[in-house]
Protein backbone atom coordinates (compact mmCIF):
# COMPACT_ATOMS: atom_id res chain seq x y z
CA UNK A 1 0.00 0.00 0.00
CA UNK A 2 1.10 3.72 -1.01
CA UNK A 3 -0.25 6.57 0.48
CA UNK A 4 0.71 9.93 -1.06
CA UNK A 5 -0.20 13.12 0.66
CA UNK A 6 0.28 16.54 -0.80
CA UNK A 7 0.14 19.66 1.74
CA UNK A 8 -1.25 17.37 4.35
CA UNK A 9 -4.66 18.87 4.34
CA UNK A 10 -6.91 18.30 7.43
CA UNK A 11 -9.95 16.58 7.00
CA UNK A 12 -12.60 17.95 9.26
CA UNK A 13 -15.68 15.60 10.42
CA UNK A 14 -16.10 12.51 12.33
CA UNK A 15 -12.19 10.71 12.75
CA UNK A 16 -14.15 7.33 13.87
CA UNK A 17 -16.75 7.41 10.85
CA UNK A 18 -14.20 8.67 8.68
CA UNK A 19 -11.49 5.57 9.57
CA UNK A 20 -15.09 3.08 9.29
CA UNK A 21 -15.80 4.99 5.42
CA UNK A 22 -12.17 3.96 4.48
CA UNK A 23 -11.76 0.68 5.72
CA UNK A 24 -15.26 -0.54 4.11
CA UNK A 25 -13.69 0.81 1.13
CA UNK A 26 -10.25 -1.29 1.59
CA UNK A 27 -12.17 -4.45 2.53
CA UNK A 28 -14.02 -3.61 -0.89
CA UNK A 29 -10.61 -3.68 -2.46
CA UNK A 30 -9.40 -6.91 -1.12
CA UNK A 31 -12.52 -9.24 -1.93
CA UNK A 32 -11.91 -7.74 -5.50
CA UNK A 33 -8.08 -9.27 -4.88
CA UNK A 34 -9.58 -12.57 -3.72
CA UNK A 35 -12.29 -12.87 -5.91
CA UNK A 36 -10.59 -12.54 -8.76
CA UNK A 37 -6.76 -14.00 -7.47
CA UNK A 38 -4.20 -10.68 -7.88
CA UNK A 39 -0.86 -12.02 -6.25
CA UNK A 40 0.79 -8.51 -7.12
CA UNK A 41 -1.55 -6.40 -4.89
CA UNK A 42 -1.65 -2.88 -5.24
CA UNK A 43 -3.54 0.02 -3.39
CA UNK A 44 -2.75 3.69 -3.55
CA UNK A 45 -4.14 5.99 -1.31
CA UNK A 46 -3.89 9.98 -2.15
CA UNK A 47 -4.07 12.49 -0.37
CA UNK A 48 -4.83 16.53 -1.10
CA UNK A 49 -6.51 19.67 -1.42
CA UNK A 50 -8.69 20.69 -3.97
CA UNK A 51 -10.13 24.19 -4.24
CA UNK A 52 -11.54 24.33 -1.09
CA UNK A 53 -11.66 20.77 0.57
CA UNK A 54 -9.56 17.86 1.07
CA UNK A 55 -9.80 14.95 -1.18
CA UNK A 56 -8.85 11.41 -0.65
CA UNK A 57 -8.63 8.75 -3.31
CA UNK A 58 -7.94 4.87 -2.61
CA UNK A 59 -7.50 2.86 -6.23
CA UNK A 60 -6.07 -0.57 -6.77
CA UNK A 61 -5.40 -2.77 -9.81
CA UNK A 62 -8.00 -5.36 -8.99
CA UNK A 63 -9.19 -4.71 -12.54
CA UNK A 64 -12.27 -1.92 -11.58
CA UNK A 65 -16.02 -2.84 -11.67
CA UNK A 66 -17.93 -4.12 -14.28
CA UNK A 67 -19.17 -0.79 -15.92
CA UNK A 68 -23.08 -2.50 -16.13
CA UNK A 69 -23.26 -2.65 -11.84
CA UNK A 70 -21.57 0.77 -11.65
CA UNK A 71 -24.43 2.37 -10.60
CA UNK A 72 -25.65 -0.11 -8.25
CA UNK A 73 -22.85 -0.68 -5.77
CA UNK A 74 -23.90 1.86 -3.30
CA UNK A 75 -27.35 0.86 -3.27
CA UNK A 76 -28.21 -1.13 -0.27
CA UNK A 77 -28.52 -4.75 -0.30
CA UNK A 78 -26.95 -4.69 -3.47
CA UNK A 79 -24.05 -7.58 -3.86
CA UNK A 80 -22.44 -9.57 -6.70
CA UNK A 81 -21.73 -12.70 -4.31
CA UNK A 82 -23.75 -15.28 -2.07
CA UNK A 83 -25.63 -13.90 0.90
CA UNK A 84 -22.94 -16.11 2.73
CA UNK A 85 -20.14 -13.77 1.57
CA UNK A 86 -21.40 -10.13 2.86
CA UNK A 87 -25.15 -8.19 2.67
CA UNK A 88 -24.43 -5.84 0.57
CA UNK A 89 -24.53 -2.46 3.07
CA UNK A 90 -20.66 -1.80 3.48
CA UNK A 91 -20.39 0.38 0.06
CA UNK A 92 -23.98 1.78 1.09
CA UNK A 93 -22.94 2.67 4.29
CA UNK A 94 -19.83 4.19 3.34
CA UNK A 95 -21.75 6.34 0.91
CA UNK A 96 -24.43 7.29 4.19
CA UNK A 97 -20.96 8.10 6.21
CA UNK A 98 -19.14 10.05 3.98
CA UNK A 99 -22.96 12.42 2.13
CA UNK A 100 -24.76 12.26 5.92
CA UNK A 101 -22.46 12.63 8.61
CA UNK A 102 -19.22 14.37 7.67
CA UNK A 103 -20.65 15.99 5.01
CA UNK A 104 -19.05 15.19 1.83
CA UNK A 105 -18.93 13.35 -1.52
CA UNK A 106 -17.90 9.87 -2.84
CA UNK A 107 -17.95 8.55 -5.95
CA UNK A 108 -16.26 5.86 -7.73
CA UNK A 109 -14.75 5.60 -11.16
CA UNK A 110 -12.48 3.05 -13.21
CA UNK A 111 -8.66 3.46 -13.95
CA UNK A 112 -6.87 1.20 -16.04
CA UNK A 113 -5.44 -0.79 -12.95
CA UNK A 114 -8.69 -0.70 -11.20
CA UNK A 115 -11.10 0.93 -8.83
CA UNK A 116 -10.95 4.23 -7.79
CA UNK A 117 -13.07 5.61 -5.11
CA UNK A 118 -12.63 9.22 -4.07
CA UNK A 119 -13.86 11.03 -1.02
CA UNK A 120 -14.26 15.05 -1.23
CA UNK A 121 -14.83 16.47 2.49
CA UNK A 122 -15.40 20.31 3.87
CA UNK A 123 -13.05 23.08 4.35
CA UNK A 124 -9.31 22.54 3.90
CA UNK A 125 -7.70 23.48 7.03
CA UNK A 126 -4.36 24.07 7.92
CA UNK A 127 -3.04 21.33 10.04
CA UNK A 128 -1.30 22.30 13.67
CA UNK A 129 1.93 21.33 13.73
Amino acid sequence: MTVHSVDDPAIMGHPNEFSQAILNILLHARDAFKERSISCRQIEIRIFPEDETAVVTIGDNAGGIPEEIMDKIFDPYFTTRGPEQGTGIGLYMTKMIIVKNIPGKLSVRNTEKGAEFRIEVGKVAPRQH
